[in-house]
């Protein structure tokens, strides 16, 4: 979600003890989604025996969380937790929900971190849970943005403790900039290409970044600069893409990453995420 110093800078990168699983396979239909702001993906979901909840999916968050005035109407046995998000800690903690499902994507005895959405995002006003990596990471889902559809595989017990074994917290693409691969995070609850500039300039230190870069203001709280970065291959092609650039978080949150590769930026009709294989792929 934006702004993703947000809970995209989670430090909790725990593998669940417990395997989830999910009743869910790919099927030609899938289930719709709504697109807001032109890059949030939000569908329609369920916890427990509240319907009609509206559900963020966003690949830059590790655990997913639920707003606390959803959670409030639960009986739940609740941990204090706490959550780096970018600049400051944000409280919030963490309990195990009886049922969440949304498409066909049906979990039970899920555990989710608890927090006021608004902490992280101003897209978060009206939406009552992020759903993050560790539910989309075991199995391949499709975005087919021409249907406003997603399609989701679900894969048996055994391909999701190797998914979690290999991947166990976000999914990464390597791009080249100027000569260089730098590594970025893959985060659909982003609309741009965000880059730290401060891990830039130490990977690529002749890196040139064209026009002024003013200030601008995404949301309330995240101040980045705008700024053209040449010579960036985006797909197949070498060329100029417009960017974001922020100073970055502290060394030990998102180490070997360069910044934020909101899939948005991609303009693609169809988007195929593989977290197992941590890869990308669109059209």
């Amino acid at each position: 979600m934006l702004v993703r110093f947000l809970a995209c800078f989670l430090l909790l990168r725990a593998v669940y003890a417990q395997a989830l699983q999910f009743d869910a396979t790919e099927t030609g239909e899938g289930f719709p989604f709504k697109l807001r702001s032109g890059f949030l993906i939000v569908v329609e979901g369920r916890i427990g025996n509240l319907r009609n909840l509206k559900f963020a999916l966003d690949t830059g968050v590790t655990r997913s969380i639920v707003d606390r005035k959803i959670a409030d109407k639960f009986l739940l046995i609740r941990h204090p937790r706490a959550i780096f998000a970018f600049d400051r800690v944000v409280g919030a903690e963490a309990a195990t929900f009886p049922e969440v499902q949304f498409g066909a994507i049906h979990v039970a005895n899920v555990p989710m971190l608890i927090a006021n959405l608004v902490d992280f995002s101003t897209f978060a006003n009206d939406v009552d849970a992020i759903i993050g990596s560790d539910f989309l990471r075991l199995g391949t889902f499709t975005i087919d943005y021409d249907a406003k559809k997603m399609l989701f595989r679900s894969i048996d017990s055994l391909e999701a403790a190797d998914a979690r074994k290999s991947n166990p917290g976000l999914l990464t693409v390597e791009l080249w900039v100027q000569g260089q691969q730098l590594r970025f995070l893959v985060d659909s609850g982003f609309p741009d290409i965000l880059l730290f500039e401060d891990r830039l300039r130490k990977r690529v230190p002749q890196v040139r970044v064209e026009h002024e870069m003013n200030r601008f203001c995404i949301g309330d709280r995240l101040h980045a600069k705008r700024a053209i970065l040449p010579k960036t291959c985006l797909g197949a092609r070498e060329k100029d893409v417009a960017v974001l650039v922020v100073g970055g978080p502290p060394d030990n949150v998102l180490p070997g990453i360069i910044g934020l590769l909101g899939i948005a930026s991609l303009k693609a009709h169809r988007i195929v995420f593989n977290y197992a294989s941590n890869r990308l792929a669109w059209h």
